[in-house]
């Protein structure tokens, strides 16, 4: 793989994508054929499991971060970094605020 990827908007854009797909998979496996997406949001936060569901769908983030940290893709890997604080910092707003 080639040093284009070393770029930091590379990571950041990889780190919040992921988690965004793994929450749509999160839906479209245990939920799609029964609701909507707006009911499965209103279902999981009624039960106060959105943020939980939303804490795991960061995990695959992990898997990118060792993959660039092994090829020594340090601009990406920070880029992950601050894609993973970022949707810490929205998960822990949607559990307090509301």
């Amino acid at each position: 793989m080639s040093r284009r990827w070393n770029k930091l908007w590379i990571g950041l854009v990889i780190g919040t994508l992921l988690p965004a797909i793994a929450f749509f998979l999160v839906y479209y496996i245990g939920y799609g054929a029964n609701n909507t997406f707006v009911d499965f949001i209103r279902q999981t936060f009624n039960i106060m499991m959105l943020t939980k569901i939303l804490s795991l769908c960061v995990l695959p983030n992990l898997a990118v971060f060792y993959f660039f940290l092994n090829r020594e893709f340090w601009y990406a890997t920070r880029g992950i970094i601050l894609a993973t604080m970022l949707c810490t910092v929205g998960i822990f707003i949607i559990n307090f605020m509301f």
